[in-house]
């Protein structure tokens, strides 16, 4: 996670005072995203409440709440990112995930939202099918596209083993994603010779605040505005790697992985269809993620 530049070059004032301006209604833009896609997923609180324990619905409820002023915790946000099986970074655009998938239509979005339910024989097929109706020109860019995103780690990765468990239980969860954020966090930190008091304030924290973080032995919650901050302020490609250390919930760094390549892949096949055929697929899409939701 080394970065080409320096830390001094790539993060300035300026730069966290931006961060600051653009991410100060993200917990509203988180809520808005979660109500969209249980609405999306057809899941009603009831049938949410079944889907984990350690958390009542009431609070859910209330994180799904625009209005609601208080932070949402990021391990909750994860959580609930792995029972919709929807990419966390997803969740950070509200209302705007047009611009996550990269201008997609609405009805493309919400076939996109789903996707991550679909085991791996039938996302292949989808794409199959979308690259057949590809000229010949841009089933060759396609193709060569798949060949660089799809790495040996993805391809590693046996997708239909990371569906959620029944209930997932958030405090163990919450437990071992702030003990690997705390252990990679450090690492990141001393691997690009950055002073804690930068990493702080890149991410929006106090001091105290900070060294509570790299704490990997005491698990205390945080905002989830501190991945974003993260991944923006020290301008990164994903920070998917800040779950490498998750011990008891392993598989969730492996589906972020997978999310990570599947996205991108299914975005770039059908940003290259004309709108005609883009809304077929994603009529195509939406019906055979109902088999899975």
């Amino acid at each position: 996670m080394l970065l080409t530049r320096s830390i001094k070059e790539k993060v300035s004032e300026e730069h966290i005072s931006k961060l600051d301006a653009m991410l100060k209604n993200i917990d509203s833009d988180i809520a808005l995203s979660m109500s969209y896609v249980r609405r999306a997923h057809e899941v009603s609180f009831p049938e949410l409440k079944k889907k984990f324990s350690g958390i009542n619905v009431e609070t859910l409820q209330k994180y799904m709440q625009a209005s609601y002023t208080a932070h949402r915790p990021i391990h909750v946000v994860a959580a609930y990112s792995r029972a919709m099986m929807v990419p966390m970074t997803a969740f950070y655009y509200g209302l705007k995930l047009r611009e996550y998938y990269r201008g997609m239509d609405d009805s493309s979005v919400e076939a996109l939202v789903r996707i991550g339910k679909l085991p791996n024989e039938q996302f292949n097929t989808m794409l199959d099918i979308i690259t057949n109706l590809f000229s010949e020109k841009d089933r060759d860019e396609f193709i060569a596209f798949r060949d660089e995103t799809e790495t040996e780690e993805y391809r590693s990765i046996d997708y239909n083993t990371l569906f959620p468990p029944k209930v997932l239980d958030l405090e163990a969860f919450g437990e071992d994603y702030y003990r690997s954020v705390a252990i990679t966090l450090k690492q990141f930190r001393k691997e690009n010779d950055i002073c804690d008091e930068l990493s702080a304030r890149v991410l929006g924290l106090s001091s105290y605040q900070y060294r509570v973080l790299e704490n990997e032995n005491k698990p205390v919650a945080f905002s989830v505005s501190i991945g974003f901050r993260a991944k923006l302020g020290f301008q990164l490609n994903s920070h998917v790697n800040f779950t490498t250390e998750m011990n008891a919930f392993p598989e969730f760094h492996r589906l972020r992985i997978a999310q990570h390549v599947r996205d991108a892949l299914i975005v770039e096949a059908m940003r290259r269809l004309k709108d005609t055929e883009k809304k077929n697929v994603s009529q195509m899409l939406l019906s055979l993620s109902n088999m899975y939701i």
